[in-house]
């Protein structure tokens, strides 16, 4: 239903800020190996194993250092669900509907009474997904940019502790407005393949795993 395309948006963000806030500590730790270079202070410097990594934060600056960077990270994660889910159904609905797109558009099949094929609910899915994930991902890379400078290794206090707005604003005096958008191309460029196929794929899963239980 076209006027409950609201209901995905919302799951989706509420979902994802469940699942943001659960695996905050291990994006933090993750953040922060692959930031790690041989040379950073012993201080600072990121552990090689998980649990070894945990125990180093909590040890340094307590249980709370283990959610540095989580306001920004949710305003990345949950406006980007936000965005995609939205984004997606809309997709979805112009490519079925659509006129112009002749034996690869649902319309023509339904014009004909005949059931659409699988593998075009595939392509719809596939072709939404990736262009809900480069809207989302466009416009959430400045809290990326963020997160990412609040979590690695060897970043300042003044850093960890500034708010992502204020963040922001450091970096449009310092770098430029351009300086949001560092490394956007690279996150797109993982995003878009990455939620086409997780869409693809959960649509097939669910026409497969339906006609089984049909069955």
């Amino acid at each position: 239903n076209h006027g409950q395309a609201y209901i995905p948006t919302v799951a989706g963000s509420i979902a994802r800020l469940l699942s943001s806030f659960a695996t905050a500590p291990l994006e933090l730790i993750r953040t922060r190996q692959a930031s790690y270079f041989g040379g950073s202070a012993v201080e600072v410097a990121a552990h090689p194993g998980v649990i070894e990594e945990f125990r180093f934060l909590i040890r340094s600056n307590g249980v709370s250092s283990l959610y540095a960077g989580l306001g920004a990270t949710l305003w990345r994660d949950v406006p980007f669900a936000a965005v995609y889910w939205s984004c997606l159904e809309q997709f979805k609905h112009a490519l079925s509907h659509s006129d112009n797109l002749g034996v690869l558009g649902a319309k023509y099949y339904h014009e004909q009474a005949l059931k659409t094929p699988p593998s075009i609910d595939i392509l719809h899915a596939f072709v939404s997904g990736a262009g809900a994930g480069a809207v989302a991902g466009m416009l959430t890379t400045p809290f990326d940019v963020v997160k990412t400078r609040r979590q690695m290794v060897g970043a300042s206090s003044s850093d960890t502790h500034l708010g992502a707005f204020a963040h922001m604003k450091r970096i449009v005096q310092n770098e430029g407005v351009m300086g949001l958008w560092r490394g956007n191309q690279t996150r797109l460029m993982k995003l878009v393949p990455a939620y086409a196929i997780m869409i693809s794929c959960y649509e097939l899963g669910k026409r497969l795993f339906g006609e089984v239980y049909q069955s």
